[in-house]
């Protein structure tokens, strides 16, 4: 492998790792941070939920636009983490509660959300570059710092309060601003590796697709359940008796949990096919969830979660490589934003009911819907894509 090619891929492999920590604060710190500021649990459930339903809206535009032309995809990721940067300046900035506060943590959320398409897809991008993209390796990264973030920023909140949350944004952000710009220099890819444009609409051929079509809905069903544990990790860890530090070490505990599936992903997937790993995940998404339903001591939260080593780590390279396999030529950003998509999807219903379950009838009956959710998810994913065959398998 050449020095180029390994700088390419170490800087992709950092790009995963600042857009995560971006991710931990959307998806784990976005509660500490909006209950800190005086929001109740349904006020933090309908402000997830908007930034989601606003990035489930605006996914299909970004992608498209990424899809252009070879170079776009750059200057699209670009932009939208400049706009991240700025919004997380807004929240560290501006004081107590209010419609400010409010639109910029809307904000921050649906940008950090469009992103994730986009970032997925980049592999691609730079595979045309000519060299492959250890990409499970690369989303390994990611994790790393999503669980070291977690671990660091949850005793910093306890120290020195809510304020920390956006400013780890800004940070982030403000670093992924200058690796985009080092990408920027790269040499475009060749025409002839090039996707060819296609006037077919946001979603082109992809939805056409039986198999891809199972994935979407699965994915769904999945994501309400994960959503759940994830966007209110602090109400299930007060439940058992801890607190925020207790729930950064546990994120931090599950991020490193992911590692050697993704590590290890790229000589599973020359092995298995992305359907049969995506069926496997899913029946342990639904294990996982019932077990954190039935917890009632952190050390029990630890047992279950043990299970995020066999469902999302495994499920989303896998999901990527699907995607990819079942993507037409120009399709590529396209099929990651569907995948996405439905991911947010399942964020917005669970932000929107969990906070309501969890105020009016507690957090058990917000993982009992959970529970529920992640077992019809399996199901849908191991019968359809049983049905129609999936992944190259």
């Amino acid at each position: 492998m050449s020095s180029s090619v390994r700088a390419r891929n170490g800087a992709y492999a950092a790009l995963n790792g600042l857009y995560w920590m971006l991710c931990c604060l959307a998806y784990s710190f976005s509660g500490v941070f909006l209950l800190g500021r005086g929001y109740t649990n349904s006020q933090l459930g309908m402000i997830v939920a908007a930034g989601y339903v606003l990035g489930l809206v605006l996914q299909p535009v970004a992608a498209a636009a990424a899809d252009r032309t070879p170079r776009a995809s750059v200057g699209v990721i670009g932009a939208v983490t400049g706009a991240v940067c700025l919004s997380a300046l807004g929240l560290w900035l501006l004081p107590g509660k209010g419609p400010a506060v409010t639109g910029a943590c809307v904000a921050f959320l649906t940008l950090v959300i469009l992103l994730q398409p986009l970032v997925n897809a980049f592999a691609f991008y730079l595979e045309r570059l000519g060299a492959a993209v250890p990409f499970g390796l690369c989303r390994a990264v990611g994790s790393v710092a999503y669980g070291l973030l977690a671990a660091v920023l949850g005793r910093l909140v306890l120290r020195t309060g809510e304020n920390a949350v956006p400013a780890a944004g800004v940070m982030a952000a403000a670093a992924m601003l200058g690796l985009m710009a080092w990408f920027a220099r790269l040499a475009v890819p060749s025409a002839e590796s090039a996707p060819q444009r296609e006037e077919q609409g946001p979603t082109g051929q992809i939805l056409k697709n039986r198999r891809f079509l199972a994935v979407l809905a699965a994915t769904a069903l999945l994501f309400f359940a994960h959503a759940i544990l994830s966007s209110f990790t602090i109400q299930i860890v007060r439940r058992v008796g801890g607190d925020s530090g207790d729930m950064g070490l546990l994120t931090g505990y599950i991020a490193v949990l992911e590692l050697p599936a993704m590590l290890l992903f790229e000589r599973l997937y020359r092995r298995f096919s992305a359907g049969g790993m995506l069926r496997f995940a899913s029946v342990f998404f639904a294990v996982k969830t019932a077990l954190v339903f039935a917890a009632r001591s952190m050390g029990g939260l630890y047992g279950a979660m043990s299970f995020q080593a066999l469902s999302y780590a495994l499920f989303i390279p896998a999901s990527v490589r699907c995607a990819g396999e079942l993507s037409g030529s120009g399709e590529i950003n396209k099929a990651q934003a569907c995948i996405t998509a439905m991911i947010t999807v399942g964020n917005i219903c669970a932000s929107a009911a969990g906070g309501v379950l969890i105020d009016r009838a507690g957090v058990p009956w917000a993982l009992g819907a959970a529970a529920v959710s992640a077992a019809a998810g399996a199901a849908v994913m191991v019968l359809g894509l049983r049905r129609a065959g999936a992944g190259r398998g």
